[in-house]
């Protein structure tokens, strides 16, 4: 369901500088359907609400910070995106999960199409048996730390099953009073702290969770961008270039904070206590590898749906404006220092190319309802 696109009026406001501090400063991707609105982020304000981030539709350098109401001078939205406005203004919290729940609830409401309703609730179905999976193993984990050898399994691989489940949750009662805590308390914590974990999972986890998989396909878009540089030295082949030095960068961020949220799951007892004491600083730390990946995915969409080279040389106009500039926060993350200007550095010398952005709007349109039943 979409409107027809209306011209951009005149009277924008002057274009802003874009060199965030913080992760939510920088805001969260919203995935909007308008072709306009592609790259659009969303970020919390002092007197409630959100405001939007909009690449410079010119494809210049900067952004516009504008209101919901503001977007009329730039586009005509389509319904699924002025639902998802709605949704998203209404969130108590601005961050990449609670964003994705809100597009999930108006994808299920059928505004991005019927194959997005399906692949909603499977993936919805899917991120449950994921939780579910992320649980158990910290169970096992705590089992194993506090009583070694309690389960007598010899190191073989623990698949979930309700026999191993039910022998865990015994021998979770005989060490409960030895965390000073009743074995009902530790369970209730552990699901909790398992929903905190279920996007990146347990180190090793099987099948990958989503933002395993993520990075798996940030990987290939990596290598795929590389190698197309590589090979094709025109506009293309310096977009791409873009592309890969970004993704290299954010990939070699997000393995250091995926590698410290899966080393706490291996002091499952010191994980409890950190959880009682301190839940939102516990779940903030271990969603930095989410905020550092936020937005990759539409760009991944974006090259894995293109199928012919010339396909791809549009694709890499897009993408080149949609890469995701690294707030400066993200030293203290990782802790050393991050090249946060490589970015804009590139901006400066790439033609970003922005005739997609033109022309055949009901055709990305479409595509980008496709999108929501592949990212649901």
């Amino acid at each position: 369901m979409h409107d027809a696109a209306a011209p951009a009026a005149p009277n924008l406001p002057l274009s802003q500088a874009y060199h965030p501090t913080t992760f939510l400063e920088r805001g969260v991707a919203v995935p909007f359907t308008t072709p306009m609105l592609s790259g659009t982020r969303a970020r919390p304000i002092e007197r409630g609400g959100i405001e939007l981030i909009v690449p410079n539709p010119a494809g210049g350098r900067g952004v516009y910070v504008l209101p919901w109401s503001g977007v009329y001078q730039l586009c005509r939205p389509t319904v699924h995106d002025t639902r998802l406005n709605e949704v998203v203004a209404s969130l108590p919290t601005v961050t990449p999960g609670t964003i994705r729940k809100a597009a999930r609830i108006v994808a299920q409401e059928g505004l991005a199409g019927r194959e997005a309703v399906n692949a909603s609730k499977q993936v919805q179905a899917t991120e449950y048996e994921e939780q579910v999976l992320s649980n158990f193993l910290l169970l096992l984990e705590l089992v194993d730390q506090a009583e070694p050898g309690g389960l007598g399994t010899n190191g073989a691989p623990r698949a979930h099953t309700k026999e191993l489940e039910t022998r865990a949750k015994r021998a979770l009662v005989r060490i409960a009073p030895r965390l000073g805590l009743r074995a009902e308390a530790i369970a209730e914590a552990l699901e909790q702290i398992a929903g905190v974990f279920a996007g990146i999972g347990i180190a090793g986890q099987t099948p990958p969770p989503r933002i395993i998989r993520l990075i798996e396909a940030l990987t290939r878009l990596h290598d795929d961008a590389l190698e197309w540089g590589k090979v094709h030295r025109d506009e293309s082949g310096a977009q791409a270039g873009m592309v890969a030095a970004v993704a290299d960068l954010t990939l070699g961020c997000a393995a250091r904070t995926l590698a410290e949220a899966h080393a706490a799951a291996r002091d499952v007892p010191a994980l409890l206590g950190e959880w009682r004491t301190a839940p939102s600083r516990l779940a903030q730390r271990i969603a930095r590898t989410e905020w550092l990946l936020d937005g990759w995915e539409q760009i991944c969409l974006i090259w894995h749906c293109a199928s012919s080279d010339l396909e791809r040389r549009s694709a890499l106009a897009e993408m080149g404006l949609l890469v995701p500039v690294l707030p400066r926060e993200v030293t203290d993350w990782v802790g050393s220092t991050v090249d946060i200007d490589l970015v804009h550095r590139f901006r400066k010398t790439v033609s970003l190319n922005v005739d997609w952005r033109t022309g055949a709007v009901f055709e990305r349109v479409s595509r980008n309802e496709k999108f929501r039943a592949l990212a649901a």
